[in-house]
């Protein structure tokens, strides 16, 4: 068992993925771009195409945790975590004019956000509530989200700094997702629905969360995948909301 494993068995137990390959950096991707009503889609590594955009209101987004997480194709490597965040953070902020951003990170990497996040960000707790399983009680998780802006403040872009997700029923976490650990959809259109911007970027689109959570809160938005597993499934899912969205119903 590595040493993060050690230190933290839940993500551990979460990295256990039956037939799941090693994780290991598939080759570059030829960019493939898909177009949905109000949606743009590129199937491409993100630092391809980030530096083509600008002008974007907002960011929400997940990106690898580095903690040494089971992906489909991303090396989740701890060691990655440098490279990773000092080149996204400067790209949304540059594409989006220095905020709104809202990034996903995990509790494990608090050390280090003051490092990559610009001075002053708040922290937006993202509250779940898991179901009972077998004996054990209800589990209680939350998931800090960094949020910064030079343009508007907190308060100016939502109601306020928590959510929780009831997640007994596990809507979006089982079938035939094939991410490992998918934003609940509520928990994105909390944000998606309340801050000022009319489009919003997604640069690690995965199953598609986002661009979901966009689309039923009528704007525009920009999401990026690398792995084409996850982009098909991302495209399905956006495709199916864009028809729900023009019919007036939910998903």
């Amino acid at each position: 068992m590595n040493a993060l494993a050690t230190i933290n068995p839940f993500y551990a137990a979460r990295n256990v993925r039956a037939g799941a390959p090693p994780p290991e950096r598939q080759r570059e991707l030829a960019v493939r771009k898909v177009e949905i009503g109000p949606a743009t889609l590129y199937n491409a590594d993100c630092f391809d195409i980030l530096p083509t955009l600008r002008g974007i209101g907002a960011a929400v987004t997940d990106p690898p945790y580095c903690i040494g997480f089971q992906y489909r194709s991303f090396d989740d490597s701890p060691a990655r975590y440098h490279a990773l965040m000092s080149r996204l953070v400067p790209e949304l902020r540059r594409i989006t004019d220095d905020g709104p951003c809202f990034v996903w990170q995990s509790p494990l990497k608090a050390d280090q956000w003051h490092r990559y996040f610009p001075k002053g960000y708040r922290i937006v707790a993202a509250c779940k509530i898991y179901p009972r399983r077998s004996d054990k009680p209800y589990c209680l998780s939350w998931d800090p989200i960094i949020f910064w802006s030079g343009r508007t403040r907190i308060h100016e872009e939502l109601p306020r700094d928590w959510h929780l997700a009831d997640l007994t029923a596990w809507d979006g976490f089982r079938g035939d997702n094939p991410v490992p650990c998918p934003r609940p959809l509520s928990q994105v259109q909390f944000i998606c629905r309340s801050i000022r911007a009319r489009s919003i970027l997604d640069p690690f689109l995965g199953s598609g969360t986002t661009g979901v959570a966009a689309i039923l809160a009528g704007k525009q938005f920009v999401g990026i995948e690398q792995d084409p597993v996850y982009f098909d499934y991302a495209c399905q899912r956006i495709e199916t909301a864009w028809k729900a969205a023009r019919r007036g119903r939910t998903v």
